[in-house]
């Protein structure tokens, strides 16, 4: 047996310990300094990993802004994109009909919202799309319409055409829009067209003050505007999306002239009747199919100058 690690003059304290044969004290020695090596460099890994932590996470803090404005930038080139496709298809159709399309398609003896919506009709101005199959005297949701067919433009090897269940345009959604849907899985849209100011506006005719471009019952002939470049024909929003085949407020709609319950100055901002989907404003087309960015902090009446043509 072998005392090792008590001093001799505190015999009190001594631990009898077997000690292996040909173990040294110094060997004691020599393996504390490697632990102590060890915890030290296991010290310095632990801080070098801490300080290499707090570096990324302040480069991502810093980077992050960045790439949401990256990514809002996209999304609006993309928004902006969707509305000069959808004005362009609307100007070829106003140029070959010489006049824009009804606000509302089918039976007059349906409610509006129960009709279906101009976008059915002007695909084709837009790319080859086809025929939809659908009945317009019937509401643009019954049910013994389900499944929605569309006979596409592109043929079968045999020449025939084929038909395929019906799908929007792929231009009806602003990348920052809910992404929601009826209950057949037809998708809401963001973009609706203007028919002028207030809410009774979709049923204003031609050449009175508060009336747009869109009507329900009216067809705008395109030799009766003026002042294209500052008419606004469609208009991006968050505010009561509805389905891209519904008549009415889902894709016609007036903008608020202070009567209703959401304020002109709210008009454009998240809560209120247009815009909510991009910071500081929203998207419009006008009728000469260029898009702009019209700020959220319009003057009222200026915004409500924009929402009526001039008429001669």
């Amino acid at each position: 047996m072998q005392t090792s690690g008590v001093p001799p003059s505190d015999p009190g304290r001594y631990v009898l310990q077997k000690t292996p044969p040909g173990f040294r004290r110094e060997d004691t020695h020599a393996l504390t300094r490697q632990r102590r090596g060890v915890q030290s460099v296991l010290g310095s890994r632990r801080i070098d990993f801490a300080v290499l932590l707090i570096v990324v996470l302040m480069v991502a803090a810093l980077a992050l802004p960045a790439i949401q404005a990256t990514r809002e930038a996209s999304r609006r080139t993309e928004c902006e994109n969707n509305l000069r496709f959808i004005a362009a298809g609307l100007r070829w159709y106003s140029d070959t009909c010489k006049v824009f399309p009804y606000g509302c398609i089918g039976n007059n003896k349906l409610p509006p919202e129960k009709r279906w919506s101009w976008y059915c009709f002007i695909a084709d101005f837009t790319y080859p799309y086809g025929e939809p199959l659908i009945d317009i005297t019937k509401p643009w949701d019954a049910p013994d319409l389900r499944p929605l067919k569309l006979r596409t433009a592109l043929r079968s090897p045999d020449d025939q055409a084929k038909e395929v269940p019906l799908y929007p345009i792929p231009y009806i959604r602003c990348p920052n829009g809910p992404n929601l849907s009826h209950s057949d899985g037809q998708p809401y849209t963001t973009y609706v067209g203007m028919a002028g100011v207030g809410d009774d506006a979709p049923t204003l005719p031609s050449g009175h003050p508060r009336a747009g471009v869109w009507a329900y019952e009216r067809q705008t002939r395109t030799s009766a505007l003026a002042g294209i470049s500052q008419t606004i024909l469609l208009i991006e929003t968050a505010h009561e999306n509805g389905c891209w085949l519904a008549g009415a407020k889902s894709t016609v709609r007036g903008a608020d002239n202070g009567i209703s319950a959401i304020p002109p100055l709210a008009g454009l901002r998240r809560a209120g009747q247009f815009g909510g989907l991009h910071p500081g404003g929203c998207q419009a087309a006008f009728v000469d199919a260029h898009v702009n960015v019209i700020n959220e902090n319009i003057d009222p009446t200026v915004f409500q100058s924009l929402c009526t043509p001039s008429w001669q």
